[in-house]
């Protein structure tokens, strides 16, 4: 891991994504970066000197500074040269500005997804602040697939997964997006430990986490996945972590009567919906991974206090 950064636009760094797997990445303009279908299976790629410029990226897109910092084995030597023509995508998918805060009301099929654009100078204004220029995309459009990135951040174990299915299907591929648009991953590797297992890095793993897997006897495991990946303030973990855990405390006073824990949950759960905005001026955001997170762990208390009610309804409440 890097122990000093600072984005310095095109600069070019190595990162790590599997034990025996390395690839590219040129810094642009801050926040995007270009990754090349360039790989190596060690971090060396200093062994023949080539030209980027001759050379399309794979592909461009958002990444928080601090997961880079963290991924980033380093700056690989002045012997590779950037491309320095590489465009900055300005048009972006985006959820709905009118559904946005109550995408709960809706099913899967009645959201709406629009093509707004980000000037790179100004930089991202918001869900409210982007200029719509197509509203209600055709999220069958095969090309509106393949040729815009969503809003925001790539980071975290989500990215490492993007780039290595990119890599092994040769082709920029998102995961999130197509189960978001198309309502499809047909990808491996859905889950931290087994991204581990295939021999990815843990980034921001510490003792911490093992004391929570600890906890309850090693049958809950509280926001693991939020925990292990630094896309997700830790401070902020701890927020929602002591949301459930009030929902925990109240089960073991001996309150087992379903009516009296599904109120505490919706209270858990409105509680963790007034940490959204907390998690967005933190360049961060509850969604797929931090929504799968805590419903694994609400799904887990429910199961070891042997409550009968379902995950979906037990998170009835949730605006993300």
């Amino acid at each position: 891991m890097l122990k000093r950064f600072s984005w310095k636009k095109n600069d070019i760094h190595s990162i790590q994504l599997k034990e025996d797997l390395y690839i590219i990445a040129q810094l642009l303009e801050n926040p995007y970066v270009a990754f090349f279908n360039i790989t190596s299976e060690s971090n060396n790629f200093n062994e023949k000197p080539f030209d980027l410029n001759n050379l399309k990226p794979f592909g461009v897109c958002m990444v928080l500074k601090g997961f880079f910092k963290t991924s980033s084995m380093g700056k690989v030597a002045k012997n590779i040269s950037p491309n320095l023509k590489v465009p900055i995508p300005e048009l972006f998918i985006s959820s709905d500005r009118a559904q946005w805060g109550n995408r709960s009301d809706y099913s899967d099929n009645q959201l709406i997804y629009n093509l707004v654009k980000i000037d790179p100078k100004i930089g991202d204004q918001g869900i409210m602040g982007n200029e719509i220029i197509h509203y209600n995309i055709d999220r069958n459009d095969s090309n509106i697939l393949n040729d815009y990135e969503f809003v925001g951040f790539n980071t975290g174990y989500q990215l490492l997964r993007r780039l290595i299915i990119s890599i092994d299907n040769n082709k920029w591929i998102d995961p999130l997006k197509e189960q978001q648009l198309i309502g499809e991953d047909k990808y491996p590797l859905k889950t931290v430990e087994e991204m581990w297992q295939a021999g990815v890095p843990k980034f921001g793993v510490e003792a911490k986490n093992e004391n929570q897997q600890r906890e309850q006897g090693t049958k809950i495991n509280y926001l693991i996945n939020m925990y292990n990946d630094p896309f997700y303030p830790e401070f902020l973990v701890d927020k929602v972590k002591e949301c459930v855990l009030q929902v925990v405390r109240f089960i073991e006073k001996g309150e087992h009567e379903v009516d009296k824990i599904q109120s505490k949950l919706d209270e858990m759960t409105m509680a963790i919906n007034g940490l959204v905005g907390e998690f967005e001026q933190n360049n961060s955001e509850i969604e797929t991974v931090a929504r799968d997170s805590i419903a694994n762990t609400v799904e887990s208390i429910l199961q070891y206090f042997k409550i009968g009610i379902d995950v979906e309804d037990a998170l009835r409440e949730r605006d993300w």
